[in-house]
Formats: C-alpha cells, structure tokens, sequence
C-alpha cells in the first residue's frame, strides 16, 4: 500500500508541475489540456500500470490518445488560425501519460526524464534563439557529418590489425579521428556560447575527459586560431590535465577503493593546483581580452589528419618497443602505457592489486610511474608542436602541479 500510494503521489507531481507550465506558456482558452488534464493523465498511466491488464491498458492508451487529439482540434479551432499553436503540449500530455505508466516500475528514471521534460519546456525560448540565431546552417552540417561518421562508419571498421606486422588497427585509428575532431568541434561549440576566454577553458577539460593527450596535441591548432587568448590555451590545458586526473581517481576507485585511499591525497592535492592555476591563467587573460575571431569552420581537417596520425605514429612506437621490451617489466610497461593510455593503465594495475597480483607499494609505485608518463608526454608534445614561449609558459604550470603531487606523495609514503 505504501509503495502504490507513492507511485500515485509522485505521478501526482509530475502531471502537476508539468500542467503548470503548460498553463503559463499560452494565453487563457487557447489551449484545451490544461493542469487539470495533466494529472489526470498521469494518475490514468499509473492506475493502468498498477492494475496491469492487457485489454484494460490499451483501452485507456486509445483514450488518451483520442483525447489529445480531440484536444489539439479544439485549440486549433479556438486560435483561428490567428496564432500557430504547435503541438507542444499534446505531445507533453502523451510524455505524461506514459510516465504516470512508468512510476510503479521505474521512479527514478520517471522523474529524471520529466524534470528534463520540465527543463525543455521552461527553456524553450533560449532552445528557440539557440536554434534560429546561434547555430549557422554550416554548423549543423557539420554535426551531421560527425555523427554519421561516429555512428555509422565507425562502428563497422574491423577491431583489429590488419597488417602483417600486427600494428595497425583501423578501428582504433578512428577512433583518434572522432576524438580529435570532438575536441575541436566541442571547443568551437563552447566558444560559440560562452565565448573564448571561458570557451577554451571548458573546452579543455570536456576533452581531456576523452583523451588529455590529444588535447595536448591540438594546442597548437587552438592557439593558431586565438593567438590573443594565450593564458585561456594554457588553462584549457590545465583543465585537460585535471580531468584526466579526476578520471584516474574514478577509475581506480571503481577497481579498488583500497588502492583510491593509498592514492587520493597527491592526487586530490594535484587537481586543487591545476584549479588554482587554472583560476588565475583565467583572470589574467581578462586583462588582455580582444575582439572574438571569426572562425569559418568548426572542424579543420588538415590539423585533425596531422595530428591523428602523430598519435598514431607514436603508438606504434610504443606498441613495438613493448614488443622487444616484454610486458615483465611492470614499470616500464607502466611508463610505455602513461605516454598514451593512462586509463587503461591506471585501470590494469587497480586489478592486478585487487587481484593479488601486485603488493601495495608496487601497484602505487606503478601508478605513479604512469602519471609521470602522461606528464612527459604533455612535455614532448609542447615542445614539438607549440612556440617555445607558450610551452615555456605551459611547461612551468605542469611542472607545478607534478611537483605539488610529488611533494604529497613524499610526505605521505
């Protein structure tokens, strides 16, 4: 009785808050469902859940349903066709409906998907602007080319090498490909709204969530494009730098919350610097602040080509010098996969000392050597890709937060 009662409650609520902003959002007598309809509906889908009878189930769906539409004639008719009155709210009454339906089986998944209806329809005058000003037909384009080659060509590619020399897997070429071209096409998006001084900076750390190393790599395209937003490059990098820390924490925590509180506090002590930092590379760049550079493109192929064969280059490098080396070694294959694969790695060596496998000071001993590792690598790619000046400057930030993970590291072990 309890758990019916609170299925009705919450099934209550959703019809409830949902009619309220549907009452709001047009003028008085326009619009045939109303607040009362919305719980209504809700409570319907809830008491055909509940009751579970086939027959009686689509009685009530054909209802519904019927009503709607009954519904959208009527309010048509009333508008005259003075006003176009969309089909919004019958569409949000059916949304109710079926999650009333939901509630009893799924509450939670009930309610995140109506505050995230809620949240569509509050914000449908910015979703509007978004949509009309913001986006330009060769943006959307864009998008559309992206998700086609990350839905539909990526997945078909063979997942495996395919040479003689068993070195060259298309599968995961692609995959560097789609997450270079996220990065840029994420950071065009972010400097788009929030412009570039914070753009970048988002930016930054969205992609290192995917690959820190190949935001790293894209440094000196971004810099190119916004040569006066230096201070704003180098926070995006902090950023990167600081979310693939944060996602070592998340990983090693899922794999062993034993080995996460030997590791925490130099990397917690990491992440608070590179924000810090972060912080003030941003309130400097204030300061130097000029007009936004038109960018004709979101994506720039060439620079996505280049570097994505770069990285690739250097897998393979390290793929043959694991080869000759052996995999005996736990640290220099710790340090051959920190270079470029710092989550596979940091997720490896969590198993293997949840597993037995490694002792505590060995598995923290490799950890660590593989986040120094992806530090070199930062380093390498600075050196290679960017002006001297701007690695000069983004070298001395890394070296900061590697020393301050460093220092909590000696302290504590």
């Amino acid at each position: 009785m309890p758990a019916i009662l609170l299925s009705f409650t919450i099934s209550f609520l959703i019809g409830l808050l949902i009619g309220i902003e549907r009452e709001h959002s047009h003028e008085e007598g326009v619009q045939a469902i109303g607040v009362r309809t919305f719980i209504l509906f809700a409570l319907l889908g809830t008491l055909a859940s509940i009751l579970n009878q086939l027959p009686l189930t689509l009685i009530i769906s054909m209802f519904v349903f019927s009503m709607i539409i009954f519904g959208y004639l009527r309010s048509s008719d009333k508008s005259r066709k003075k006003i176009d009155i969309g089909i919004t709210t019958e569409i949000s009454a059916a949304i109710v409906f079926c999650l009333g339906y939901m509630v009893p089986a799924s509450r939670f998944v009930a309610i995140i998907v109506s505050a995230l209806v809620l949240l569509v329809l509050i914000e449908r005058q910015r979703l509007h602007a978004l949509a009309r000003k913001k986006f330009k037909p060769h943006e959307i384009e864009t998008a559309i080319i992206f998700v086609i080659f990350a839905l539909g060509i990526l997945p078909i590619l063979p997942n495996h090498t395919i040479d003689p020399w068993d070195l060259f897997n298309p599968y995961n070429f692609a995959i560097l490909i789609v997450t270079i071209a996220a990065i840029q096409f994420t950071g065009y998006i972010t400097i788009r709204l929030f412009g570039e001084r914070f753009g970048m900076a988002l930016t930054g750390f969205l992609g290192g969530l995917i690959s820190s190393t190949a935001v790293f790599a894209n440094l000196s395209q971004t810099l190119r494009i916004h040569p006066h937003f230096k201070f704003s490059v180098i926070a995006s990098a902090m950023l990167a730098t600081m979310a693939m820390l944060i996602e070592i924490m998340a990983i090693i925590f899922v794999a062993s919350s034993t080995l996460f509180f030997f590791m925490f506090k130099p990397l917690i002590v990491m992440i608070v610097t590179a924000f810090i930092l972060t912080a003030l590379l941003l309130s400097c760049q204030k300061k130097n602040e000029k007009a936004l550079i038109n960018i004709k493109s979101p994506l720039n192929l060439s620079s996505i080509l280049k570097t994505s064969i770069f990285i690739a280059l250097t897998l393979v490098l390290v793929v043959i010098a694991k080869r000759y080396v052996g995999t005996e070694g736990i640290f220099i294959v710790s340090f051959l996969g920190g270079l470029l694969e710092i989550h596979g790695i940091s997720l490896a060596t969590a198993l293997l000392y949840l597993d037995h496998h490694l002792t505590s000071t060995t598995a923290i001993s490799a950890l660590s050597t593989a986040i120094l590792a992806s530090f070199i690598s930062k380093f390498v790619l600075l050196w290679s890709l960017t002006p001297a000046r701007f690695a000069l400057e983004t070298s001395l930030c890394l070296l900061i937060i590697l020393f301050s993970g460093c220092m909590t590291y000696w302290l504590v072990f």
